[in-house]
C-alpha cells in the first residue's frame, strides 16, 4: 500500500513537470516565441497558449515588434536561428515574389531588387556604385558581392581612377572592378590627364572665374568738398523779409 502511494505521487510529479516543460506560456498573459518554427508563434492568455501564424514570409520579432503582427523579415530576427528553428509555413509565391513578404533579389540585375508587400512587387534601385547583397538583403560594397557582374564603368580598369565627363570635382574609383563616387577636396579638380586632384586653376576647363577688381574710392577732396556743400545752411532770397519785420507790419 505504502509503494502505491509512492508510486502515484511520482506519477504526479512527472506529469506535473511534463506538463510545465510542454507549456510554451513563460507568463501567463504575453507572446512567445515557437519552440521550432520562426514564422510561428504562442499567444497566452490566463495561462493557456495559441499557436499564431505570422504573415507568410515573416518571423515572429516579439510582441509590439517587427513590420506587423509582431512579425518581421526572417533576416532581422534571426532565422534560420542557431537553437535549429527555421521557417514553418509553405512558401506562397507571386511574380517576382517567393513569399507573400520579404526582400528578394532580382533575377537580371545586380543593382536593383524586389521589396514585396502582401504578394505585391516593387522594384527597388540600390544607390549609385553599390549592388545588391542577397545574405544580407541590402545593398552592399561591390566587392562584398562576389557572385554579380563586374560594373561597365571598371570594364577597362579594374582599379584605379575614372574621370567623369563635364564633371570637374568628382571621380570613379574603381576597386576590383566596382565603381566608387568620390569628389575632390574644396578648391581642387580632378585631372583626367594626371588622374588625381589638383588645383582648380591647373586643369584646363576647371578653372575658377576671374575676380572683379574692387572700385576706387572717390577723391578725398571732392568727398570734402561735397560734405561742406552739405553742411551748408541754405541761402536766403534777397526779398525775403526778416520774420520780425513781417509781423511788425501786419501790426499796423
Amino acid at each position: 500500500m505504502r509503494l502505491c502511494f509512492v508510486f502515484a505521487v511520482l506519477v504526479l510529479f512527472f506529469c506535473a513537470v511534463s506538463a510545465q516543460r510542454s507549456n510554451p506560456c513563460k507568463k501567463e498573459n504575453g507572446l512567445f516565441p515557437h519552440d521550432q518554427y520562426c514564422d510561428y508563434y504562442y499567444e497566452c492568455e490566463n495561462g493557456v497558449a495559441q499557436e499564431r501564424a505570422c504573415p507568410n514570409g515573416l518571423a515572429f520579432a516579439g510582441k509590439s515588434r517587427g513590420l506587423i503582427m509582431s512579425c518581421d523579415y526572417p533576416h532581422r530576427v534571426g532565422c534560420p536561428g542557431q537553437d535549429g528553428s527555421i521557417m514553418g509555413q509553405t512558401p506562397i509565391g507571386t511574380e517576382n515574389c517567393p513569399w507573400l513578404y520579404g526582400v528578394f533579389a532580382h533575377q537580371t540585375s545586380c543593382t536593383r531588387y524586389w521589396q514585396c508587400w502582401n504578394g505585391t512587387a516593387t522594384i527597388q534601385q540600390c544607390p549609385f556604385s553599390l549592388l545588391y547583397n542577397d545574405v544580407l538583403h541590402s545593398c552592399d560594397w561591390p566587392d562584398n558581392v562576389p557572385d554579380c557582374q563586374k560594373h561597365p564603368i571598371c570594364k577597362d580598369q579594374p582599379n584605379g581612377h575614372i574621370p567623369i565627363e563635364k564633371s570637374c570635382g568628382r571621380f570613379w574609383l574603381c576597386v576590383g572592378g566596382y565603381p566608387r563616387l568620390q569628389r575632390c577636396p574644396a578648391g581642387l579638380a580632378f585631372s583626367p590627364t594626371a588622374l588625381r586632384c589638383e588645383l582648380s586653376q591647373n586643369v584646363p576647363g576647371c578653372e575658377p572665374p576671374p575676380t572683379t577688381p574692387a572700385a576706387e574710392d572717390e577723391d578725398d577732396s571732392k568727398v570734402a568738398g561735397n560734405q561742406v556743400q552739405a553742411d551748408a545752411p541754405p541761402r536766403r532770397a534777397n526779398n525775403a523779409r526778416p520774420a520780425g519785420q513781417f509781423r511788425a507790419q501786419n501790426g499796423k
